[in-house]
Order: structure tokens, then sequence, then C-alpha cells
């Protein structure tokens, strides 16, 4: 383990080798772990080097995934269990079918309704209603997301490559240097300003990648309630989960 010390700040670094890539990547992910993936032929120091020249991306992502605890227990995803949506709950309704050749799930009035082969076993039954919602989210964040970027992007006046919701273990949204977004679809069982400040939060980062003033002076301009919506995710990101 080598670590890297900035202020009162001290960063423990764990260095993976490998001799089929080119460049060096950076992952810092929930609770605090930062890896750095390099290639063989690059020296240890030259790795602390670059550690230390990110260390400010390095810390907003410590701070970022600070305001993230998936720690909850989960739903057990059985008949009558509230999943919500858009900051609204909506009943699971199971229905078992023997004669049933594809599992599939959609939303009817205030009901998720998953219609389920009986053949399932018990054991194997969450994980395959977890699927069918984590499914139904994605193509649902996706069209919502985009829904939402179309505002947002013209306030902005930015725009970004390319936009996604897909399954992100610790953060809520993401954004690259190549101008793409990512959206944890899990912020979709939160309400729609939420949903807004996280896309909004991501589409400021392309300008400003950083914490900055001017980074939060950018959000703020927008959504200036930004900190309470902050707080929401701290209070509540540990139910934000199915």
């Amino acid at each position: 383990m080598h670590e890297i010390k900035y202020k009162d700040n001290s960063i423990k670094y764990s260095i993976i080798k490998k001799s089929n890539i080119k460049n060096i990547y950076i992952k810092v992910k929930y609770p605090g772990i930062v890896t750095v993936t390099s290639p063989s032929d690059i020296s240890n120091f030259h790795i602390n080097d670059l550690l230390k020249s990110k260390i400010h991306w390095i810390l907003n992502k410590l701070h970022e995934l600070d305001e993230i605890n998936f720690s909850t227990k989960k739903l057990e995803l059985i008949d009558g269990d509230n999943i919500y949506y858009l900051g609204s709950p909506y009943t699971l309704r199971i229905n078992n079918n023997k004669f049933l050749s594809k599992n599939s799930i959609y939303l009817k009035e205030n009901e998720f309704i998953v219609d389920i082969s009986s053949h399932i076993g018990i054991s194997n039954r969450r994980n395959v209603i977890y699927e069918l919602l984590k499914e139904w989210f994605i193509t649902s964040g996706n069209k919502k997301i985009k829904e939402r970027l179309n505002i947002y992007s013209k306030i902005l006046n930015i725009y970004p490559e390319n936009i996604k919701v897909k399954e992100q273990k610790t953060t809520w949204g993401t954004c690259s240097s190549l101008g793409n977004i990512y959206i944890n679809w899990r912020i979709f069982l939160a309400p729609i300003d939420i949903i807004d400040y996280v896309l909004v939060h991501e589409l400021c980062h392309l300008k400003h990648m950083n914490h900055s003033k001017e980074f939060w002076n950018l959000v703020e301009s927008v959504i200036p309630n930004y900190k309470n919506k902050r707080k929401y995710l701290r209070d509540n990101s540990n139910k934000l989960k199915i």
C-alpha cells in the first residue's frame, strides 16, 4: 500500500501493474479506496507524482463518496412491497404463472406489476425481480434524463457528447473528460428535483472539473437551493435502493 499526503489529508492507494495496457487509470471507490492501474514499465515514483497532480480531483471524488451509503438492508421484493419512482411509492404486485415463457414488468396506475414464472425457485426469485426492476428503471431513466437534459442544457449552454443511465455502485453521477455523462439508475427513486440537481451537477462538471467556487456558483445559478438537494441525498441515499 502506498500513500500521498496533502495538507491534513492522507490518501492510501494500491498499484496494479499490467503489461497489456498503455495508459494509467485511477479509480476511486467507496469507502475511499484508490486504485491505480498502470503499464508495467511506469515507475512508482511517476505514479506518485501523477496522483499529487490529481489530488484535488481525488479529494473531490472521496468527498462525493462520503455522501453515499448503500448499507441499509435491501427490500425482500415480495408482493406488497413499496417501490419508489420519482419520489412516489408504487405497490409491487407479483403474478405467478406456470405457463409463462418470459418474465416481464410494467407500471400500471400505482403499481409495479411483475409477471414471473412459478417454476423459478424461491432462492432465485428476488434476483430475477431485481433485474427486471433495474432494467425497467434504466430504460425509463434514459428517456426521462434526456427530457430533463433538453431543459438544462439550454439554460447552461452546456451539451454533453452523450448521456446514459446505468448501474453505478458508489456515485449518483459521473462525467468524463470526453464529455460523457453517466447517471445512476437508482436516482430515479428520488423526486424529480433531486434528479435535476444530479443532472445539473454533472453538466456543470463539464465546464469545471472540480468543486471550486466557480463550479458551485454555476450550480447555484440554476438550482439556488442546491444545498438542500445535497442534504436530501446525504440523509436519504441509503433509502434510494431496491
